[in-house]
This record gives C-alpha cells, sequence and structure tokens, in this order.
C-alpha cells in the first residue's frame, strides 16, 4: 500500500530507537512507521551513524575470561529451526510486523458498536500495545493522557485539532494534549497504538466507554 506521510515522531523519539533504548511496544509502533516513511529512515540512518562513530572513540573494554572460547564453542551449536511463517501483509494496510496481524486475527473484540480492540502485548506497569478500530464518521470520547501515547494509522484516517491523519502518519500525545479525535467520513479507522497508561476521560461518555474498550 503506496502512503505520502505527513506527521512524524519527535527526533528524541527516533534517537532512542535508533540506541535501542525505548520500550518494546513503543518501538513496534515506530519500526512501523519508519518502514512507510522514507523521512524517518534517512534520520534514522544519520542517528546510527552517529551513534556508531561516537561508540567508535571509546576505549576498548578487554574480554571476559573464556569469552573468545565460549564464541568459537557456539560454532558447533546446530542451526536454529526457522522462524514461523509471518501471515500474509493486509492490502488495505500499511505494511506492519507479524505479531500486530497475529493480534487482530486472533484476539480480536468488539468493545462498542462500530469499534473493535485487539491487545498485542501487556508491558511493565500500565503499558500496552494494541489495535484500534473506530468506525466512519464516529468520534471518540473527549480526553487526555495521564502517560506517552504513540499512535499509528494502518487503514483509513482521523482528524484531530485541525490536522489529519492518514496511512503512515505518527502522533505522539502526552497529559497536555486534551483532544476528542473523530474518524472521517470516508470508513474505518484502524490504528496501532502503544500507551504508557490508560487514557483519562473527560466526559461522562468516556467514563461510561473506557470499561468496555479498556485502553
Amino acid at each position: 500500500m503506496a502512503v505520502s506521510t505527513r506527521h512524524h515522531p519527535a527526533d528524541a523519539s527516533l534517537v532512542a530507537y535508533a540506541a535501542g533504548t525505548i520500550e518494546p511496544g513503543r518501538a513496534l509502533v515506530l519500526a512501523a512507521h519508519i518502514a512507510a516513511c522514507p523521512d524517518c529512515r534517512r534520520t534514522l540512518g544519520l542517528a546510527e551513524a552517529v551513534g556508531g562513530a561516537l561508540l567508535s572513540g571509546l576505549e576498548p573494554t578487554p574480554m571476559a575470561p573464556g569469552a573468545r572460547e565460549a564464541l568459537m564453542a557456539r560454532l558447533d551449536d546446530p542451526e536454529p529451526a526457522p522462524a514461523p511463517h509471518s501471515p500474509p501483509q493486509r492490502p488495505d494496510w500499511i505494511a506492519v510486523p507479524a505479531q500486530v496481524l497475529e493480534a487482530a486475527r486472533r484476539r480480536k473484540r468488539w468493545a462498542a458498536p462500530g469499534v473493535w480492540v485487539a491487545s498485542i502485548a501487556k508491558g511493565p506497569g500500565r503499558r500496552s500495545s494494541y489495535l484500534l478500530r473506530v468506525g466512519a464518521g464516529m468520534a471518540m470520547p473527549r480526553h487526555t493522557h495521564t502517560g506517552v501515547e504513540t499512535i499509528l494509522v494502518l487503514k483509513g484516517a482521523y482528524e484531530d485539532r485541525g490536522q489529519v491523519y492518514g496511512p503512515g502518519d505518527l502522533a505522539e500525545n502526552d497529559e497536555t494534549v486534551d483532544h476528542r479525535p473523530q474518524v472521517t467520513a470516508e470508513g474505518e479507522c484502524v490504528c496501532l497504538v502503544f500507551a504508557d497508561a490508560p487514557l483519562r476521560p473527560l466526559d461522562w461518555v468516556g467514563r461510561l466507554f473506557q470499561p468496555f474498550v479498556g485502553i
């Protein structure tokens, strides 16, 4: 699926991704965006090059006793089993990792009319990654966040505070954001989400809605 991304992660997020210091759930969302976005792939390449240059200037660390012998012994280990076959990509979504497709296939549950959720993974604390589908023209209840939410559009589009987010676009929302995203009228919107904590509803609709959706 060809996409034209307009909304991107902050540079700090890409640097953390390049350094491998980002949470696995957020890395999953960023990886799908980077795969769809040539601009972010270039930025990531620059961050990795800078990191490599910094590492090359460090003093080498002596190897631990027996490290060379252990490495040589591993050469005789049997070949690892082939990776399990990945399910085919969905032609109406941007490309996503296999575990995202598996979640959509195996763990999708309808939480409200027009809304389904598919859990991907739970992390420490109340961190979670999941898929969220909302029907055409529907609006999320007004809410804010108690942590950082990273959200990537896989299919369709939604409008938020005067900006339209389509396939491949990524948003990072925190406790400073008070919003009520609305799916455009053209069709359903499916998003890949990682959140540090559940969203915080700001109206009675959200407080009623949240226990059923669980996000």
